[in-house]
């Protein structure tokens, strides 16, 4: 073999290298995105798992308790897909103490502050991918104002300690754009249950009436984590 056709061979079987590597990391690169995608998926569901417990455990009837029951049930596999023994021992203690707040608004908190790493795991991998946990945040302002809601619907009338908290947590949303159903959700919850001396809104009702609001806000959210939606995202990003 002549000297050119060696340098011609090895420069062959380096670009086959180049391609093999870039393809291995192509494919690396995917397996990592569909693992965060799915922890942030996961992470999704315990949110909502968390926040319906939350307000179910500030009812005292046998369907809320009996809610509880399935909710206890429904989480427990995905539980196991979040792959965290601190949160989930966390998770237990909530579970046998449904009325405490704090509790759980703590272990939302660190459900949180996990989600927000694994977003900033995958937008490393994917830049043009938008963030999404200050939604996330957003979501739980308003699942806090049915946990409180809830609470303070179960007193003759609102104690002071959580009319301040439920006021200061309306005031916020209300500082900014609100779509109708929210904003008659908020009136009618200043109404019956924060500016008045008798509260007529019970806690059944409570939750009845703020679920609705933050499932579909939840909903929405779903889709922008799929993995679908950073491929175009990626691809119009390179278009443009």
């Amino acid at each position: 073999m002549t000297m050119l056709g060696t340098l011609l061979t090895a420069a062959t079987l380096s670009a086959g290298w180049v391609v093999g590597w870039n393809l291995l990391e192509r494919w690396r690169d995917q397996d990592a995105s569909q693992e965060l995608i799915l922890g942030l998926q996961v992470g999704l569901d315990l949110l909502q798992g968390i926040q319906q417990h939350r307000g179910l455990g500030g009812q005292t009837s046998r369907e809320a308790q009996q809610r509880r029951t399935a909710l206890h049930q429904r989480l427990e596999p995905l539980w196991q897909l979040w792959d965290d023994d601190g949160q989930y021992r966390r998770w237990q203690e909530v579970r046998q103490a449904p009325t405490d707040l704090e509790a759980h608004c703590q272990l939302i908190e660190n459900l949180l502050q996990r989600w927000r790493l694994l977003e900033l795991r995958l937008r490393a991998l994917h830049p043009q991918r938008p963030s999404l946990v200050e939604h996330c945040q957003a979501i739980e302002n308003l699942g806090l104002i049915r946990g409180i809601g809830v609470r303070a619907a179960g007193h003759s009338r609102c104690p002071l300690e959580l009319r301040v908290r439920l006021q200061y947590l309306c005031e916020q949303l209300l500082d900014g754009p609100l779509e109708p159903a929210l904003a008659q959700a908020l009136e009618r919850l200043n109404k019956e249950v924060l500016d008045t001396p008798q509260v007529r809104l019970s806690p059944e009702g409570c939750y009845a009436l703020l679920t609705p609001l933050i499932d579909a806000r939840l909903e929405a959210l779903r889709p922008l984590v799929r993995l679908e939606r950073t491929k175009s995202s990626t691809s119009a990003a390179a278009c443009g």
